[in-house]
């Protein structure tokens, strides 16, 4: 099996040259508006997508207009938290080019998410299967929050169709996503994510 190093560049390297975003980025976000599981979804957690990454800004502009709950992630302290925006007005370009809520937003408690509180996560990522394996930059930001998500929360990754293979290498710490919407396909994985086993040692 390839090693996620080499898989990671391989797929951010496809990813960038990715023709015709637009029309394919449009085609994703019609699928994922179609899935029962995010027209029920109560509270979604999203990425700000940025650089090659299939963007969110529809999906969450959309909700917004809907009256729907929709926190962004930031980061905080090593790790991801979310925060409720009312516009897309309260985010800002932050470090690295991520695009985050304004400090005067994120300081409101009131606007502040537990992982818990959410029903779908929007998660970006590098490479998927359609098994639901997820390679991401290797930070692990999102294993972590999806990690301490309640059960039951409905993991949803966009990627184009050039991120998909055969099968992912996943680690003992990698979080599976639920359901992988391409332009051209909607996969979900036969059983609800779990945190990978760790193999016997035996």
């Amino acid at each position: 099996m390839i090693a996620k190093s080499d898989l990671r560049a391989r797929a951010k390297t496809a990813r960038d040259a990715e023709p015709d975003r637009g029309p394919k980025e449009a085609a994703i976000a019609l699928r994922v508006e179609e899935l029962p599981e995010y027209r029920r979804a109560r509270v979604v957690a999203s990425y700000v997508g940025v650089n090659s990454e299939v963007a969110t800004r529809g999906l969450i502009e959309g909700r917004l207009a809907r009256g729907e709950a929709t926190a962004v992630v930031y980061r905080q302290d090593g790790d991801l938290a979310l925060c409720l925006i009312q516009s897309l007005d309260e985010l800002a370009q932050a470090s690295f080019g991520l695009w985050e809520p304004v400090p005067s937003v994120v300081a409101d408690a009131e606007r502040h998410y537990a992982p818990e509180d959410v029903d779908l996560f929007l998660v970006p990522g590098l490479a998927f299967d359609p098994a639901g394996g997820r390679i991401g930059y290797g930070k692990g930001y999102y294993d972590r929050l999806l990690g301490a998500a309640r059960p039951g929360a409905v993991f949803l990754a966009l990627a184009f169709e050039c991120q998909m293979v055969d099968q992912v290498p996943m680690s003992p710490r990698d979080v599976p996503v639920n359901l992988v919407v391409t332009e051209r396909a909607t996969y979900r994985p036969l059983t609800p994510p779990t945190k990978a086993k760790p193999r016997s040692k035996g």
